[in-house]
C-alpha cells in the first residue's frame, strides 16, 4: 500500500536527506488514493486546526508501507493523535489491506442501509457492521463493478476516508521515499530539490 506523509515545505529538504522521523506514538501517514482533493484533505485540516497560526504549505512524502513498519493503527484520527494512547493492532500488510477494503465496504453498506430506510439506531455496532457488510456484499454480487465504481467516486471516497489515517511503528528511511507530492502545482521547486539531494 502506498502512503503519504505531509510535512511543511520548510522540512522537505531534511526529510529527503534523513527520512521521515516518527513521533512518540509512531509515524502518521495516510492512504494514497490518487484522488487529489482527498489526498490533500489533511493539509486543509492542519491549517484549520491551527487557524490562529500562519497557514503553512506542505509537501507530501510518498512511500510504500512494508511489513517492517508494522504493527500499525488504521482508523479515524479522533482518539489516535500524538496526545492519546492507542493500540496498533494491525500486524501484517494483508491485514492492513483487509481493514482498508472493509472500511470502504462498511461505508457502502451504510449508504445502502440509508437508502433502504433501515433504522440503524436500534442496532449495536457489531450488528450494524454485520448488516452493512452483508448489504455491500449483496450489492457487489448483483453488480460486480459497483465496488470499483465507488472507489473511483470522489464523493464516496471522501465520505469514507477523509479523516482516516495510518500510524506506523517505525521511521521511514530516506531511500524509501518514492516521490514528493506538492500541495499545489509547485512541481519545479520540488523536482529541483529532489535532484539536488541525489548522491
Amino acid at each position: 500500500m502506498l502512503a503519504v506523509h505531509w510535512t511543511p515545505v520548510s522540512n522537505t529538504k531534511s526529510v529527503l536527506k534523513n527520512g521521515i522521523t516518527k513521533s512518540k506514538n509512531g509515524l502518521y501517514c495516510f492512504p494514497l488514493t490518487g484522488i487529489r482533493s482527498l489526498d490533500r484533505w489533511w493539509i486543509h485540516f492542519f491549517n484549520q486546526k491551527y487557524s490562529t497560526r500562519k497557514r503553512k504549505k506542505y509537501n507530501g512524502i510518498i512511500f510504500r508501507i512494508k511489513q517492517e513498519d508494522l504493527p500499525a493503527y488504521f482508523g479515524s484520527w479522533p482518539g489516535a493523535t500524538t496526545r492519546h494512547d492507542f493500540e496498533k493492532e494491525i500486524t501484517s500488510i494483508k491485514a492492513l489491506g483487509t481493514e482498508y477494503r472493509e472500511t470502504l465496504l462498511w461505508r457502502l453498506g451504510e449508504l445502502l442501509a440509508r437508502n433502504l430506510n433501515l433504522n440503524t439506531s436500534i442496532w449495536g455496532h457489531e450488528k450494524e457492521t454485520e448488516i452493512f457488510l452483508k448489504l455491500a456484499d449483496l450489492e457487489i454480487q448483483k453488480s460486480p463493478k459497483a465496488f470499483v465504481q465507488k472507489t473511483a467516486d470522489i464523493n464516496f471516497m471522501t465520505y469514507a476516508l477523509e479523516d482516516y489515517q495510518i500510524v506506523l511503528t517505525k521511521s521511514i528511511a530516506a531511500n524509501r521515499i518514492l516521490k514528493v507530492l506538492p500541495q499545489g502545482d509547485e512541481f519545479g521547486r520540488v523536482h529541483r530539490l529532489r535532484k539536488k539531494l541525489r548522491y
